[in-house]
């Protein structure tokens, strides 16, 4: 089942992100990747684990450490709910034929029944983006609970277009603009005011039936206003996208964790709205990122965001106080001054040419302190050296990297010569 199956794999890549980020030995971590590649948590098949033409024995201790690691993941994350579960009906069951008379309708799906010779028809009508989205109509039909009414879909396969791929470009999702490049462009800049315009209507609507005693279900108008609002960011989100691609032709995009997307944004708004930009929001992203790998073969890349939007993408230096507002960035080190998003979009293109695995904050506040050390120990940066010693004594974030931060000379006075402590 495509639910239970999801959710297993998500669990899988929390698993491995606690074993990675752990203090385990070497050996124990890759036992316990072997277990969860091969899905052997719990059920004994293997007694030894190949890794890298080395075998590697399976203890009892290492086996109850992943099975306790597994349950813990279980009890932390909500169960899926199988309420609503999509009815996938092949060309067994269900039938796509083109009309031969009537032209009332585009398509008619033949369902079979448990009564021999009285299927049901369904007619169906199809939409401008089916006629826009390339690909070949497959036999495959689809039927879905949404908002207690029964929809069916229908699937297109759809192949790999040719497409001089170059590049990479980092995408960073913004509190004014909805997409900052690290090629200077800001896309969606007037998404979250019209997202503000939707939720002033609804919020107000929401007041006035409660004071009524009518749920907001219930009303015909609050139903319609979010259809609108959700079909404006499920529109809007995909030709933002499109224009990118169609702009820079990247090879690889890089985009912050999803997992973080629209934290700080969504508090602007009242609950009502905040269920839309969740829902669909991330996933129209998720789901538009997937079609680009499916018709490009475009890779796209998360990395952590943790202080990238503190961070200088020229000389790395980090500190709280070098974003002005929500648009200003100005670093108190080299005083390169920028769009605030545009920075934070070049610091996450940074960490993707320089390392992938910036799984926790506290990795990601270690490896911006270092290149910063290590790009004053260049000859590019090496006038910055005084003005960083300064700096340095106040900044919190460098104390709590480097070492004791009662005694900051030791590693201060490193900054004389041209070798630095990274």
């Amino acid at each position: 089942m495509p639910t239970l199956e999801s959710f297993v794999s998500n669990l899988l890549n929390s698993f491995v992100d606690i074993v990675l980020n752990s203090t385990l030995e070497e050996k124990t971590k890759k036992v316990l990747l072997y277990l969860a590649s091969r899905q052997e948590i719990f059920c004994v098949k293997s007694q030894t684990a190949k890794w890298k033409d080395q075998e590697l024995e399976i203890t009892e201790y290492e086996r109850l450490l992943a099975r306790k690691i597994f349950k813990h993941l279980l009890s932390k994350y909500k169960k899926p709910s199988f309420r609503k579960n999509t009815l996938i009906l092949d060309s067994k069951c269900a039938l796509i034929e083109r009309p031969t008379k009537a032209r009332s309708y585009d398509l008619w799906v033949k369902i079979s029944t448990l009564e021999k010779g009285k299927p049901v028809w369904i007619p169906i009508n199809l939409h401008d983006y089916f006629h826009q989205r390339e690909g070949v109509l497959t036999p495959v039909v689809q039927i879905v609970e949404e908002d207690g009414e029964l929809k069916l879909r229908l699937v297109k396969e759809v192949h790999q277009r040719e497409m001089q791929r170059h590049g990479v470009v980092a995408l960073d999702f913004g509190m004014n603009s909805l997409f900052a490049t690290d090629r200077g462009d800001l896309f969606g800049r007037s998404f979250y005011q019209k997202v503000k315009e939707y939720a002033e209507k609804i919020d107000k609507l929401q007041r006035n039936l409660q004071r009524q005693g009518i749920k907001p279900k219930e009303s015909k108008r609050y139903r319609r206003l979010q259809e609108r609002l959700s079909a404006f960011v499920k529109s809007e989100i995909r030709r933002l996208l499109n224009r990118i691609i169609k702009l820079y032709s990247p090879e690889v995009i890089v985009i912050e964790n999803l997992n973080g997307f629209l934290n700080e944004v969504i508090n602007n708004f009242p609950k009502s709205v905040k269920r839309v930009l969740i829902r669909f929001g991330l996933g129209e992203i998720r789901k538009k990122l997937r079609e680009l790998q499916e018709e490009y073969g475009i890779r796209v890349v998360e990395v952590n965001q943790a202080y990238s939007s503190q961070a200088c993408c020229q000389c790395g230096y980090v500190d709280r106080e070098n974003r002005k507002d929500r648009d200003t960035f100005e670093c108190k080190c080299c005083g390169i001054k920028l769009h605030a998003d545009v920075n934070a979009s070049r610091n996450l293109r940074e960490r993707f040419l320089g390392s992938l695995h910036l799984r926790r904050m506290e990795q990601a506040l270690r490896w911006q302190v270092e290149r910063f050390l290590q790009n004053l120990s260049s000859e590019r940066f090496k006038c910055l050296r005084g003005k960083a010693r300064s700096l340095l004594t106040q900044n919190p974030y460098f104390k709590k990297v480097l070492g004791d931060s009662s005694k900051p000379e030791v590693w201060i006075n490193n900054l004389k010569g041209d070798i630095c402590p990274c």
